[in-house]
């Protein structure tokens, strides 16, 4: 009768920024269940645009946290994030996929020198 077996209607996303528990833009995740703090699979970095960081292919694995995001709610955090990023598929460790938003001019800004954006919350 239903069909919760065959489409799920949650994403996985991952968010390394200002969308993390107790920063800034956090809210723009209502609605989304906290999975796990997790990190990407080697193959990222992070850059400083306009104070915030950006997902671009790099040598590092990322940390950042693991949400359940409802589906419908995706446009919306597609709009927040806004044209300079792309929403993709990437690994995680242990092989686990996940959406997350990469910056669409990867060299822009200036290479931010951690693994995890530590900045404090606003």
């Amino acid at each position: 009768m239903g069909s919760s077996a065959a489409e799920p209607t949650n994403d996985l996303v991952f968010v390394y920024g200002s969308l993390k528990r107790g920063r800034a833009n956090h809210h723009e995740l209502q609605g989304a269940e906290f999975v796990a703090t997790t990190r990407t699979a080697p193959g990222f970095a992070l850059r400083l645009v306009a104070g915030y960081p950006a997902l671009v292919p790099g040598a590092r694995a990322i940390v950042g946290e693991l949400y359940r995001v409802p589906r419908a709610a995706l446009p919306a955090l597609d709009e927040f994030e806004g044209p300079a990023y792309v929403r993709q598929e990437i690994e995680l460790v242990g092989g686990r996929r996940a959406q997350a938003y990469l910056s669409r001019v990867p060299h822009a800004g200036t290479p931010y020198p951690s693994d995890e954006w530590p900045a404090p919350p606003a």
